[in-house]
């Protein structure tokens, strides 16, 4: 199940759109949430979600990561994005709802 920090919109409202930030491989949420405090000046009736992926980061055992990279092959890369994809689109489905 993936999860991550949020942020609520500035307004105090509810909010207007989702702003969803994607860590890159090795890092996870927390990294990026912080953005939502420039960027909700911005877009004060956004509300920002930073979700953790899905698995522990081979190659940093503090990160996490959406698929594996042994590779940068543009195929290795297409089948990672594939596999992570249905664990995002419920997440998203999920925070739609919210």
């Amino acid at each position: 199940m993936i999860d991550g920090p949020r942020r609520e919109p500035q307004t105090g409202n509810d909010p207007d759109r989702l702003v969803v930030l994607l860590h890159g491989y090795g890092a996870d949420g927390n990294d990026l949430i912080g953005l939502a405090e420039p960027w909700g000046r911005l877009l004060p009736g956004a509300a920002f979600v930073s979700p953790h992926a899905p698995d522990p980061c081979a190659a940093n055992a503090s990160g996490r990561q959406w698929f594996a990279l042994t590779r940068l092959q543009p195929d290795e890369l297409e089948r990672g994005a594939r596999r992570a994809a249905p664990a995002l689109d419920a997440f998203l489905d999920g925070e739609k709802r919210r």
